[in-house]
C-alpha cells in the first residue's frame, strides 16, 4: 500500500469510527440541552414557574457548563478518554431522564445545573481526543464534522420535540420528550463504554501499518509544537488568548442568527409556528454546508488563516446587509449567505490552537471553549440592553457585523506567531485559492 493510500485508509476508518459517532453524541447533547424550550409550552404552567424563574432555570444551565470545563477536562486524562466519554454521556442522559420527574422548581434548577456540569467538557474534550488521532493535514473536516452537530440539532430538534409533546400517552408531553430523549442519550452513552478506544494503538480495527502511520504523523506534530510544556507555562502563551478571542467571535456570530433570524422570518408575513421553525433552518444549514466546503478546501491546501479571514469577511457582510435591508426575504438570503461564511470560519478554526499550542493538554481547548461560551451568557444580555436603549433592532446587528471585522484583525497576530515571515497580500492570496 502506498503512503497516500495507507493515509486515506486511516483517514476514513478513523471518521466512520470515531468522528461520525461523536458528532451523533453532540447532537445529542445539543438536543437535551435546549429541548427544555419545547417543554416550556407546557411545563412552566404545570410546575408553575414564571417567565423569570424559567430563564433563571435555562441560565443555571450555563454556570454548571462554564464552571466545570477544566475539571471536566482535567478528568479525561486521569481516567482516559473511553470511560470520560461514556461517563459524560450517560451522566447528562440521566440528568435530562429525571426532568420527566420534576414537580418543584428547585428539582428544575439542580437538574439544569447538573445537565451543565456533565456536558461541560464534552466539546473541548472532543475537538482533544480527534486531534489524537488524525494529523493537521486532516484536522478541519474531521474537527468540522463534529461541529456540523449543532446546526443539526437545531434541525431536528424542533420537529422530534414538538412530536413526543404532541403524542397522547397518559403521561404530559413535556414528560414523555424528557424520558425518551434522555433514555436515548443513557443508551449511547452505555454504547459509547464498549466502542471508543483510549488510544489508537488499543484500536483493533485498525492494523499495525495504520497504527504506526498515526504514531508517525500525529507524534511528529506534536514534538513540532513543544509538547513538553507544561500547562501553566501553556497559559502564559498570547496564542492561547488570541485564539480564545477569535472563538468569542465567532460564538458570538452564532448567537448573532438566533436573535436576528426570527425578526427577520416575521417581516415576510409568516405566522404558522411550523413554516417559522422551517425557514429559521435555511441559516444554519447554511452554517453546515460552510463548514464542509471550507473545511474540506482548507484541508486540500493545508492553509488556514486566509481561510478564516474570508470566511468572516463573508459572514460580516452577510450580517451587515441584513441589517441595512431591515427585514424580508432579502434579508433572510443575506443571512444564510453570512450563514454561510460562520460555519467556515469555526470549522477551520480548531485546527488552529492544536497546530500552535499542542495538544498534550485538553484544559487547554477547555480555556478556548469557556472564553468562547462566555458570549451565551453576555451576548443575549447586552443586545436586550442595546433594543431597550435604542428602541431599534437593527443596531446590535450592525454591532455583530462590526465584530465579526474587528474578528479579522485577532487573525493578524495568530499568523504572526504560526509563520514569523511576513507574507506579500499575492502570497496570501495564492494559498487560498
Amino acid at each position: 500500500m502506498t503512503k497516500d493510500a495507507l493515509a486515506e485508509s486511516v483517514y476514513r476508518k478513523v471518521m466512520a469510527r470515531v468522528v461520525l459517532v461523536l458528532t451523533g453524541l453532540i447532537v445529542l447533547s445539543s438536543i437535551d440541552r435546549v429541548n427544555v424550550s419545547f417543554a416550556a409550552i407546557q411545563m412552566n404552567a404545570a410546575l408553575g414557574l414564571d417567565p423569570r424563574s424559567y430563564g433563571l432555570g435555562v441560565g443555571i444551565f450555563f454556570v454548571g457548563y462554564l464552571l466545570f470545563q477544566l475539571p471536566s477536562t482535567a478528568m479525561l486524562r486521569r481516567i482516559g478518554p473511553r470511560r470520560w466519554i461514556a461517563g459524560s454521556v450517560i451522566g447528562w442522559g440521566m440528568a435530562a431522564t429525571a426532568m420527566a420527574g420534576i414537580d418543584q422548581p428547585w428539582q428544575f434548577y439542580l437538574l439544569r445545573f447538573v445537565t451543565g456540569v456533565f456536558e461541560s467538557g464534552f466539546a473541548p474534550g472532543v475537538v482533544w481526543y480527534v486531534s489524537q488521532w488524525l494529523p493537521q493535514a486532516y484536522r478541519s473536516r474531521s474537527v468540522g464534522l463534529t461541529l456540523l452537530a449543532v446546526p443539526t440539532s437545531v434541525i431536528l430538534s424542533g420537529p422530534l420535540s414538538g412530536w413526543l409533546l404532541g403524542i397522547d400517552t397518559g403521561l404530559p408531553g413535556w414528560r414523555l420528550m424528557f424520558l425518551v430523549e434522555g433514555l436515548a442519550t443513557v443508551a449511547a452513552g452505555l454504547w459509547a463504554l464498549r466502542w471508543f478506544s483510549d488510544t489508537p494503538a488499543a484500536a483493533g480495527w485498525l492494523d499495525a501499518n495504520e497504527r504506526d502511520w498515526i504514531f508517525r504523523s500525529v507524534g511528529s506534530e506534536q514534538d513540532v509544537a513543544g509538547q513538553d510544556e507544561p500547562f501553566s507555562a501553556t497559559l502564559r502563551r498570547p496564542a492561547l488568548w488570541w485564539c480564545a478571542a477569535l472563538w468569542f467571535v465567532l460564538i458570538t456570530g452564532a448567537n448573532a442568527i438566533i436573535f436576528w433570524l426570527p425578526i427577520a422570518i416575521k417581516t415576510l408575513g409568516v405566522a404558522d409556528p411550523f413554516h417559522i421553525g422551517v425557514l429559521s433552518a435555511l441559516p444554519w444549514v447554511a452554517i453546515g454546508t460552510g463548514m464542509i466546503l471550507v473545511a474540506w478546501r482548507s484541508d486540500r491546501t493545508n492553509e488556514r488563516f486566509g481561510h478564516i479571514t474570508v470566511a468572516m469577511l463573508l459572514a460580516a457582510s452577510g450580517f451587515g446587509a441584513a441589517a441595512m435591508i431591515g427585514g424580508g426575504l432579502e434579508a433572510l438570503l443575506l443571512l444564510t449567505i453570512g450563514g454561510l461564511g460562520l460555519g467556515g470560519a469555526q470549522s477551520v478554526f480548531w485546527s488552529v490552537p492544536t497546530r500552535l499550542l499542542g495538544q498534550r493538554h485538553p484544559q487547554m481547548m477547555a480555556v478556548i471553549n469557556l472564553f468562547g461560551n462566555l458570549s451565551g451568557a453576555v451576548a443575549p444580555v447586552v443586545i436586550g440592553w442595546i433594543i431597550a436603549e435604542t428602541g431599534n433592532v437593527l443596531v446590535p446587528v450592525y454591532l455583530l457585523a462590526g465584530l465579526l471585522l474587528a474578528g479579522v484583525l485577532i487573525v493578524i497576530p495568530l499568523r504572526r506567531i504560526a509563520k514569523p515571515a511576513r507574507q506579500s497580500v499575492s502570497e496570501i492570496v495564492d494559498n487560498i485559492m
